[in-house]
């Protein structure tokens, strides 16, 4: 409990510190609200739009807003959407769904593949097969996500036409949201996999070299007993921590494949929020990503515990 508080406290500080910077950065953003709505209503006059600032708290210092925000939103009041015409937390439970959704199947079937890729690997070391599981993984690693994208959209949905290129399928039940995610959990899976291959790889081949691995064949273990039993659950300690830090990197990357196929996520939601200067939503999308950065490493502090019990929750590197 002592850990567990100890790491919730270095989350709020975080948390509190990146939502200065990101308020200030957001603050700072060439036009407001009040510009829009000035370039809508070419009748709006310097009154009002100095009345509408007021109201709105835009002539304040930068400082004080941050302030006035933050005690909103200990309350639990993160706002109004502008854009989305409804409370800021209305807007962000359906798009953290959809993108958990993405995230989850994309990281499952990354570590499907990757773990025995990775194994086959390191078990022939330098023979064909890890030549070619490893350019396979080098081809992953310098693949960008919105590129791979765009060619799985090119082959699959324009030129063989099996697949849709965009959308959520909300609407055509469980068979067409199903098919509408295939592309972009492709484009994740694809460009996550390559990096986990080369670590499971590398984890193992140094995992194998050990005392006790010679020891376990020594005793007439099989090689499938020593692979499963003796090397697989210590070589997954680094790549635990590797989930864990990789985790904010794939929910960037599930932002930018959202946007790439127009899925209504927090990435297409971050997106339309920053152009429309939707201050409120923007801000509280940002921080909700990191959070989940955050909640990502502490989940692989304790799946580090979990691998190795001779590590106690206080030795876990922070």
């Amino acid at each position: 409990m002592r850990y567990l508080g100890g790491r919730l406290a270095q989350s709020l500080i975080v948390l509190l510190l990146m939502s200065f910077i990101i308020y200030g950065l957001i603050g700072l953003m060439p036009g407001d609200p009040i510009d829009l709505m000035i370039s809508a209503d070419p009748r709006m006059t310097s009154e009002d739009a100095a009345r509408l600032r007021e109201i709105y708290g835009l002539d304040q210092p930068l400082s004080e807003r941050w302030v006035a925000w933050l005690g909103a939103a200990v309350t639990g009041d993160l706002g109004w959407s502008r854009l989305q015409a409804r409370p800021v937390l209305d807007a962000l439970v359906p798009a953290l769904a959809e993108t958990g959704l993405l995230m989850g199947i994309a990281l499952i079937l990354t570590l499907a593949i990757a773990l025995p890729a990775g194994v086959v690997a390191a078990r022939r070391p330098h023979s064909m097969v890890d030549r070619a599981i490893g350019l396979l993984a080098f081809l992953g690693i310098s693949t960008p996500p919105f590129w791979l994208a765009l060619v799985l959209i090119i082959v699959f949905a324009v030129i063989l036409g099996v697949l849709p290129a965009g959308g959520a399928g909300a609407g055509g039940g469980l068979v067409d949201h199903a098919r509408h995610l295939v592309l972009p959990v492709l484009a994740l899976t694809l460009a996550g996999v390559g990096g986990y291959v080369r670590y499971v790889r590398a984890a193992m081949l140094e995992t194998l070299g050990r005392d006790w691995i010679r020891t376990a064949r020594a005793k007439g273990m099989s090689e499938r007993q020593v692979l499963l039993r003796h090397a697989l659950r210590p070589a997954m300690i680094p790549v635990a921590t590797l989930v864990g830090i990789d985790f904010g990197a794939l929910f960037s990357g599930a932002l930018v494949v959202e946007t790439v196929f127009a899925r209504p996520g927090m990435g297409r939601l971050i997106y339309d929020a920053i152009l429309g200067n939707d201050y409120n939503l923007a801000l509280a999308a940002l921080l909700l990503a990191t959070l989940l950065t955050l909640i990502g490493n502490l989940l692989a502090d304790l799946g580090l515990v979990l691998l190795d019990r001779r590590l106690r929750l206080g030795e876990v590197p922070q």
